[in-house]
């Protein structure tokens, strides 16, 4: 029996290193940031930001590599306060390009653990199979603790980048697993996934005296700047039919185009933060995100499906203000019988809609109609109310009880029209509100060790009792 009390002792300890050394894992990986690239639809141009970054740190450095020389890019910042401090150093060493990003904030910087920090443009295209990532990123957090991370994560994204999904690495290694090894400096290349004038204008119909394009857009496909100029001179209204959610932009009213915009990505992504989700008191009926960031070419409606079950109902839209960490009122409107519900939009970026006013004052005072969300990184929206977000890490998990059940989505009739596009394969890419996929891989191991060790145990007693005999 001594033998059996050693060694249950040596296993009980052996379970306990490994569970340790699992849990272990489990926080590196869910707290390892991601530098992200993500082309803007302007020539030459990236969007920085980062994602999984802990709202803990106020301060980061961290160093993105050029496999190639070229000249510093032009940088703007999405918050420009002068209360930051936040540069990027440009320098050139063995033939490559490196910016040094360095970001001193008296916040959060990434408040729900993703932000946008910049748009960097470049004179030259830079294709994703030259970017990297340097071997470390550094943060501190409100209190100076400092936080190494080892091989952070790339991940370059848009719509030439490979796919439209993503093209990742870590460390030194190249960015593009999708992207070309070319040099080709025709960002534009990629054909098969924006979609131009001759690819749509057969489609044009007339309605009660007006001429409207409607577009079924596939996964992965972004829309040209050209449709929209040819659609305003030609007096056509554009519909943009995602299945899940539709936009009707009213080019008639006119329109602004920036000379280098080469294409826009309206396409829209649930997002799924606490904070968010404490703001508006855990009513939010859904979170989501714009692929494209920034004023719109004209002005908007967007139809968006929120649930059969919530028609009748009054919902309120607000704009997530990041840098100022605040949900600015913009609409309320009825969710329609169809289960969808209709918004103005000026601009694009992260939103929720809410079944609760949390706006004072009440939201239904404020004015009616298409606020605007401001095309700058500062301000509320249209100046109307807002409400705080705590920073993400600070939130605990909601109930579930309380969360809005999510209908799932009628499949959308095909488009006969319109033939079906070839998608690229896309690396999977894991939700924006945490790596929720690892928890559970973790308990199972650590169940089945348990299971093994009580195993063990009882053919271990069953033995020493058949020895006793």
């Amino acid at each position: 029996m001594k033998q059996l009390g050693k060694f249950m002792g040596v296993l009980l300890a052996a379970v306990t290193a490994i569970s340790c050394c699992a849990m272990a894992a489990f926080a590196a990986v869910a707290q390892q940031p991601r530098i992200v690239l993500k082309e803007s639809g302007v020539r030459n141009q990236y969007i920085l930001r980062l994602e999984e970054f802990s709202s803990r740190f106020e301060s980061v450095q961290f160093d993105i590599c050029i496999d190639r020389q070229v000249n510093a890019p032009e940088v703007t910042w999405r918050d420009n306060s002068s209360a930051h401090f936040q540069r990027i150093d440009t320098s050139q060493k063995d033939g490559k390009t490196i910016l040094t990003v360095y970001i001193d904030r008296l916040r959060p910087i990434a408040n729900s653990n993703s932000i946008e920090l910049a748009e960097l443009t470049f004179d030259q295209s830079i294709p994703s199979s030259r970017i990297s990532v340097g071997n470390e990123m550094i943060a501190l957090d409100g209190d100076q603790e400092k936080t190494v991370f080892q091989n952070p994560t790339l991940k370059v994204t848009g719509s030439t980048a490979g796919s439209s999904s993503s093209s990742s690495s870590s460390g030194g290694n190249r960015g593009g697993g999708g992207g070309s090894d070319s040099d080709s400096d025709d960002s534009s290349s990629d054909s098969s996934k924006t979609l131009d004038w001759n690819d749509v204008s057969s489609r044009v119909t007339e309605s009660d005296g007006q001429k409207v394009l409607t577009i079924r857009v596939r996964e992965g496909q972004v829309i040209g700047h050209e449709i929209f100029r040819q659609a305003a001179q030609k007096g056509i209204q554009l519909v943009l039919d995602y299945g899940d959610y539709i936009w009707t932009f009213h080019i008639t009213k006119g329109i602004s185009i920036p000379t280098n915009r080469m294409y826009y990505d309206f396409s829209i992504e649930k997002i799924r933060y606490k904070n968010l989700s404490a703001a508006v008191e855990n009513t939010d009926l859904v979170q989501f995100e714009i692929a494209y960031s920034g004023q719109l070419p004209c002005e908007a409606t967007l139809s968006y499906r929120v649930g059969s079950h919530y028609v009748g109902e009054t919902a309120h839209l607000s704009y997530y203000n990041e840098n100022e960490a605040t949900l600015d009122y913009l609409e309320s409107a009825k969710v329609a019988s169809n289960g969808m519900i209709d918004y103005t939009f000026t601009h694009a970026s992260k939103y929720v809609i809410a079944s609760k006013d949390v706006w004072e004052p009440p939201a239904q005072q404020q004015q009616q109609g298409g606020t605007t969300a401001p095309s700058g990184s500062t301000g509320s929206a249209g100046g109307s109310s807002n409400v705080t977000v705590p920073p993400e890490d600070e939130v605990e998990e909601p109930d579930e009880s309380d969360e809005p059940d999510e209908e799932v989505p009628s499949e959308s009739e095909p488009d006969d029209l319109e033939p079906e596009q070839p998608v690229d394969a896309e690396v999977e890419e894991p939700s924006r509100g945490g790596t929720n996929w690892i928890l559970p891989v973790v308990i199972l191991l650590l169940i089945a060790g348990a299971v093994g060790v009580a195993v063990v145990i009882i053919l271990r007693v069953r033995a020493n009792r058949e020895d006793d005999y």
